[in-house]
């Protein structure tokens, strides 16, 4: 058994996504999570009617932080808006510095 996995805590951050059209037929939200070893709850979505357009996602995300930080990272290098939620309300995300964000765990 390997014991990294067990001495790592895990981490619930709250994000939103703007996935623009280009991407909505490709599984971003699975391969964050199935690549990246996170549990993805999605919180609410907007999506045009004929998924023809941007779409938008409320996520928690949990797993380790490193794990966190590579799921972002696997966004902003596809070019999707990542914006996190901290006790102020939302902005883009900018920096590697998780102070401030709403985690848990």
């Amino acid at each position: 058994m390997n014991t990294q996995l067990i001495d790592k805590p895990e981490k619930i951050i709250k994000i939103s996504l703007h996935i623009p059209p280009k991407y909505l037929q490709k599984p971003i939200i699975f391969d964050l999570a199935s690549q990246y070893n996170l549990e993805v709850n999605i919180t609410s979505a907007l999506l045009g009617e004929e998924g023809d357009r941007d779409g938008w996602f409320n996520l928690l995300l949990k797993g380790t932080e490193d794990s966190i930080k590579e799921g972002i990272k696997y966004l902003l290098d596809l070019g999707i808006e990542v914006w996190e939620s901290d006790q102020k309300g939302q902005k883009p995300f900018n920096q590697w510095d998780f102070e401030g964000w709403l985690l848990e765990g």
